[in-house]
């Protein structure tokens, strides 16, 4: 061994190095391991309310954060002193940094972080506002600040030169980690392909279908689901196999969809398609008289749902809505939602009818990269607020400057996002000055954000009541249809179990029921009992307005069929029915997935 000098090292390794001559060198290197273990282990115990597997399954996995953590150290082993710092240093900042990201994103999505979601960073950032950072649990915060204090620690204590024997020490820490990684991955989570009953409960399917990230992380640890999500952004082949073609083709032949009593019934005329931001039931219902008159006289989708399976919540159900597939739960390129082919899409299924088809939102195209997405879409021209005129693009009501771009002649599909529910909330937001006073003489509770969320949606009222104004003094309500849904329940009220609370819901999942309806001058009203979610409202659209869309490769259904009729959420769960759905909701995330990564329709 060689000789270590108990001069170097600072004081408190020169008094480990008296005390234990051959100990002293190798204490920061379990320092770093045993930090980084903690930090792992720590933060999932501390966020374990997500973890939807059996603790077992959680614990037999374990191996993977052991098998990490000796490749981690090994690497620091092998390093030149400087070097071996500053590697144990940056590691550590970006384990507690990933550690402080899936903290947040777990209390505002009820999901945990994807790279994925770094291809809407500029919606993110765009938003981004403290009080969303401070719904991290404190005591989280507290022990990712001391696991980095021990790496921290375990840095200052790096000796000069370690012994010789470093290099075997250093070799044998890395096969062995290497050895648990891949016993752990082909041994103990081996996956047959196969399509079990209880698929959303199977590790296996869980891994490698890694769109869970609630069962994804709890089960595998911060590393080794860090490795996982990072793999699934490498590139991929896009073109799809003959197998995968056949596939799809027996996928759509048992799904015919036939004409019913609705089909056709309101062909001819116009359509403006409203989705509203973060508008939940409840606001609605209490505190929106515009838009709860033109529900009365509506037709109602009462069992609608809004499922999340990205966290870009507004990106999320503004994707379905238009194309009836989902969007990549477990990543892809960005590429795939701007240049794949969508002949599917509403506004190329309107266009091919004759329709001009256009689409207006207070924020800049390069938000979501909406302006590039919308045009790939079909629609002839994405309009941001500066494109329309408007003095504050957060301000619903100043949607009129376009409302003659809205309401062209000739036959139209007009897509508009609302912004005003949009967060953060809070004194200065405008939205909530303009209508402050008001939302708080009418809110019957006062906690959390509930005023903050009544006035944000008393300025989208405004939108809609001057919207049904224009379209009757106009006359162009005889022969156009207005749509509202909304893209997701009000997550910015920061407060889940507050929602549940108001919504009357005892999960997470049942959180996700939002509205959806239509109205059209002279058409009855009617309640639709069967169970739609986002994926259901373009094939049902299509139905209603004669449009010649390819039904059986949609991933939904039109309500009026006499198919689906249930909801599915991310973790694979669904309501709607007492039927097991297992298979059948495999299958339509599986076909979903080829069309979009494959490019189904990239030669038609």
């Amino acid at each position: 061994m060689d000789e270590i000098s108990p001069a170097s090292g600072g004081r408190v390794y020169r008094a480990l190095a008296r005390r234990f001559p051959r100990i002293a060198p190798w204490v920061h290197l379990v320092l770093f391991a045993l930090a980084l273990t903690a930090l792992d282990l720590g933060f999932r115990w501390f966020c374990r309310f997500a973890n939807v597997l059996e603790p077992a399954e959680t614990r037999r996995l374990l191996p993977f954060t052991l098998g990490w953590v000796l490749i981690f150290t090994a690497a620091a082993a092998l390093l030149p002193r400087l070097p071996r710092r500053v590697f144990m240093v940056l590691l550590g900042l970006a384990a507690s940094f990933l550690c402080v990201v899936h903290g947040v994103y777990i209390n505002m999505f009820r999901r945990f972080f994807s790279f994925s979601d770094l291809a809407f960073a500029g919606d993110g950032m765009a938003f981004l506002d403290a009080s969303y950072l401070l719904t991290i649990r404190k005591l989280l915060l507290g022990w990712i600040a001391l696991c980095f204090a021990l790496v921290a620690l375990a840095a200052v204590l790096a000796p000069p030169r370690l012994p010789g024997v470093r290099f075997v020490v250093g070799g044998a820490m890395a096969a062995v980690g290497v050895a648990a990684l891949l016993v752990t991955r082909f041994a103990l989570l081996g996956f047959s392909g196969a399509v079990i009953w209880d698929q959303n409960s199977d590790p296996a399917f869980l891994y490698e279908d890694f769109s869970d990230s609630r069962a994804c992380l709890s089960m595998l640890g911060l590393y080794q689901y860090t490795f996982r999500d990072v793999q699934k952004l490498l590139p991929r082949r896009s073109d799809l196999t003959d197998a995968e073609r056949s596939e799809i083709d027996a996928y759509a032949a048992d799904r015919p969809h036939a004409d019913n009593d609705m089909t056709g019934l309101l062909a001819g005329k116009n359509l403006i398609l409203v989705q509203l931001e973060a508008i939940d039931t409840w606001m609605l219902e209490g505190y929106m008289p515009a838009l709860r008159a033109v529900k009365e006289e509506s037709l109602v989708f009462a069992n609608h749902y809004t499922p999340a399976y990205i966290t870009a919540g507004t990106f999320n159900t503004e994707f379905m809505v238009n194309t009836g597939l989902l969007p990549a739960a477990a990543g892809t390129s960005p590429a795939v939602y701007s240049q794949n082919s969508f002949p599917n899409s509403l506004a190329h299924l309107f266009r091919a009818k004759g329709y001009q088809a256009a689409s207006f939102h207070g924020s800049d195209g390069s938000v979501y990269n909406r302006e590039a997405i919308h045009k790939n879409l079909g629609y002839e021209a994405y309009h941001s607020g500066d494109d329309m005129g408007m003095e504050n693009y957060q301000l619903d009501s100043q949607l009129d400057v376009a409302f003659d771009e809205m309401m062209p002649e000739g036959p139209y599909f007009t897509f508009v996002i609302t912004f005003s529910g949009h967060g953060p909330y809070g004194e200065e937001n405008p939205i909530y000055q303009a209508h402050a006073e008001q939302a708080r003489a009418e809110a019957t509770r006062t906690d959390g954000n509930y005023v903050y969320a009544v006035a944000h949606a008393m300025e989208t009222d405004l939108f809609v009541q001057e919207l049904m104004e224009t379209l009757e003094t106009s006359g162009r309500l005889d022969d156009t249809v207005v749509a509202f849904y909304a893209d997701h329940y009000n997550y910015y009220m920061l407060d889940d179990p507050l929602n549940m609370e108001i919504k009357g819901v005892d999960s997470l999942n049942l959180l996700q029921h939002t509205d959806f309806f239509l109205y059209a001058k002279g058409m009855e009203p009617r309640v639709v009992e069967k169970y739609t979610s986002s994926l259901d409202v373009l094939p049902t659209l299509a139905n209603l307005f004669g449009l010649d869309a390819q039904y059986p490769l949609l991933t939904g259904d039109d309500a009026f069929s006499d198919r689906g009729g249930y909801v599915f959420f991310n973790d694979n769960t669904w309501t709607g029915s007492d039927r097991d759905l297992t298979g059948e909701i495999a299958l339509r995330r599986r076909i979903s997935g080829l069309l979009l990564s494959g490019d189904y329709w990239a030669d038609s």
